[in-house]
C-alpha cells in the first residue's frame, strides 16, 4: 500500500501582496495621523510662545506710555515723537519719550532707577529679521545729538515682534491718525498695535492691539512747566515780605 502525503497549508503570491499592500495603508495612515499631530503640537506651541511675547511686549509699552512724564518748555525735552516706517511689508513705526518705567530697557541700564527718554523701534536683529528694539537716554539729552555723539547699542527685545504701529486719536474729529505733528506736547489717547510673527513662513502675524490713555496728557490743560530755582530772595527784591525763594518756569539751563 502506498503512504498517501499530506499537503502542505501556505499562503499564495496574491495573499502576501494583498497583506503587504493592506499593510503599506496602514501605515501611510498611521504615519499621516503622527505628522498632523505634530504639526499641531508645533503650532500649539508656536502660539503659546507668541501670546507670551506679545503680552509681554504689550505690558511693557503699557507701561512705559502709562509713566509718561511731561513738562512744558522751550527745548522740547519731553515731547512724544512718532516716525513711521516700513519693513518686510509690516508696519515699523518708532516712538520716543520720557518716563520713569524700567520697561524694555536692560537689565543692567543705569538710566533704569530714575527718569529717562527711551526710544522703541524695529530694526534688523543681525540675522537678516527684523525685531523690537530700544535705546534709552538721560530725559534732558538732545536726541539727535546724543546718538550721533555716543551711537548707543540697540539692546534687543524680542525677535518675535517684528511690526509695531502707534495711531493717535483725534478728539476734534474723532478718528485715528497716523501723523503726530505737535513738536512740543504728548497725545491723549494712542491705538497699539503689535505684530508677532512665527517662524512658519506660510502663517500670518498675529496682532495685538490696546487702546492706551496716557495719564500725563491731563496735565496739558493745567500749563505746567518744568521748574528751575532761580535763588533765594534779598531784601531788595519784590519777595522781601514773604521771605521765600523767587522760582520762575521755564526749561533749566
Amino acid at each position: 500500500m502506498s503512504a498517501r502525503i499530506p499537503a502542505k497549508a501556505g499562503f499564495t503570491l496574491l495573499e502576501l501582496i494583498v497583506a503587504i499592500t493592506i499593510l503599506v495603508v496602514a501605515m501611510g495612515i498611521a504615519f499621516q495621523s503622527f505628522s498632523s499631530t505634530l504639526r499641531g503640537w508645533k503650532r500649539g506651541t508656536e502660539v503659546i510662545e507668541s501670546i507670551h511675547h506679545g503680552d509681554f511686549a504689550m505690558n511693557q509699552l503699557s507701561a512705559g506710555l502709562n509713566s509718561i512724564i511731561y513738562f512744558e518748555n522751550d527745548r522740547k525735552n519731553y515731547a512724544f515723537r512718532l516716525e513711521k516706517e516700513t519693513q518686510s511689508n509690516l508696519p515699523a513705526d518708532r516712538i520716543s519719550f520720557v518716563t520713569p518705567s524700567p520697561a524694555f530697557l536692560h537689565p543692567n541700564d543705569p538710566l533704569a532707577s530714575g527718569p529717562h527718554r527711551l526710544q522703541l523701534f524695529i530694526q534688523d536683529d543681525g540675522r537678516g529679521n527684523p525685531a523690537l528694539h530700544s535705546i534709552s537716554m538721560p530725559a534732558l539729552a538732545d536726541e539727535e545729538a546724543f546718538i550721533d555723539e555716543y551711537n548707543p547699542e540697540p539692546y534687543l527685545i524680542t525677535r518675535s515682534v517684528q511690526g509695531l504701529e502707534v495711531l493717535i486719536w483725534d478728539e476734534e474729529n474723532e478718528e485715528w491718525l497716523e501723523e503726530w505733528e505737535p513738536e512740543n506736547s504728548i497725545p491723549e489717547r494712542v491705538l497699539v498695535s503689535i505684530y508677532v510673527v512665527s517662524n512658519d513662513e506660510d502663517e500670518e502675524p498675529v496682532v495685538y492691539r490696546r487702546v492706551l490713555t496716557i495719564p500725563a496728557s491731563e496735565s496739558l490743560s493745567q500749563s505746567l512747566s518744568s521748574p528751575t530755582t532761580v535763588g533765594s530772595t534779598t531784601q531788595n527784591n519784590s519777595n522781601e515780605s514773604s521771605g521765600n525763594p523767587t522760582v520762575t518756569t521755564g526749561a533749566p539751563q
